[in-house]
């Protein structure tokens, strides 16, 4: 059966061009949920793909201001939500989103094992991954990239740019500047900037949305890795009250001023009839 199954592969690898680099795929990003976050599948401009396979997810690290890790509560049911144990400044996530995979003669897709990629020696075989950085605060710390494989750091704060003005960005893969990466932005692939090392993100009215990149990159054997990851930058908001509580604590501020008030007139009132009994000699 190995046998025959290694043919079968051997002879779909023959009959198969060189694969180039595709367009942008699906990516991952975080978006707010609650008292969490929510690890979200799909393309940005369109929103969120719910048939999102959260058993490829592997990883996610959150950090605080001094980049230094907060522990996370992950739950893994129909979604990906990670809740962090303190505040966080920011957040990465790793989802491995397709396995290996061998593309077929009619141009289809079939899942393989790493053994069977490897007997074929990853000829035709692709592995899809996923990355995303998430900021919630900046500093210096925050400022300096995170080591993804493939990762979009911001040139200055994103949190200071205002509407209708640029977020310059550069892309790294393994740590080091590419300038041949695919980059996206609300649906239109981005040009490399007049310095012609990063890309310029001009924030829209809705503000900035999430930032994509990916690029294929192929390793000492023949296995072409497709990255793609995102990067997206929204301040931490503080949790509302539940309407119940809100109005209890009202309820308590009316009755201690009442009570208070209470208080002060009956003191006056003492103080009137002290008044009344010194000037009748009483």
């Amino acid at each position: 059966m190995i046998v025959k199954r290694l043919k079968e592969l051997l002879l779909a690898v023959a009959l198969l061009p060189i694969i180039v680099q595709p367009a942008l795929a699906h990516v991952v990003w975080f978006e707010p949920e609650n008292d969490g976050y929510k690890l979200v599948f799909g393309h940005p401009e369109s929103g969120p793909d719910p048939t999102i396979d959260v058993s490829r997810f592997r990883l996610a690290t959150g950090y605080d201001i001094n980049k230094l890790t907060v522990p996370l509560t992950i739950s893994i049911q129909d979604k990906i939500k990670v809740v962090p144990q303190s505040d966080i400044a920011a957040l990465t996530a790793y989802f491995d989103n397709n396995g290996f995979r061998l593309r077929n003669p009619d141009n289809t897709t079939s899942r393989i094992t790493q053994a069977e990629a490897e007997a074929i020696n990853y000829l035709n075989v692709t592995n899809s991954v996923k990355y995303t950085k998430a900021l919630y605060d900046w500093s210096s710390a925050i400022s300096q990239p995170f080591g993804l494989p493939l990762e979009i750091q911001p040139l200055k704060n994103p949190f200071e740019v205002a509407v209708g003005e640029i977020l310059p960005i550069q892309v790294l893969y393994q740590g080091n500047l590419i300038t041949d990466a695919l980059v996206e932005y609300q649906g239109t692939e981005l040009a490399l900037n007049a310095s012609g090392i990063g890309y310029d993100v001009l924030i829209g009215d809705s503000g900035l949305q999430p930032i994509e990149a990916s690029f294929n990159s192929t390793a000492e054997t023949n296995l072409i890795v497709n990255y793609a990851t995102t990067l997206t930058a929204q301040r931490r908001t503080e949790r509302v009250p539940e309407p119940s509580a809100v109005l209890g604590l009202s309820l308590l501020v009316t009755l201690g001023l009442a009570s208070g008030q209470s208080k002060k007139f009956k003191d006056r009132r003492l103080e009137a009839i002290a008044i009344s009994k010194k000037s009748l000699n009483l």
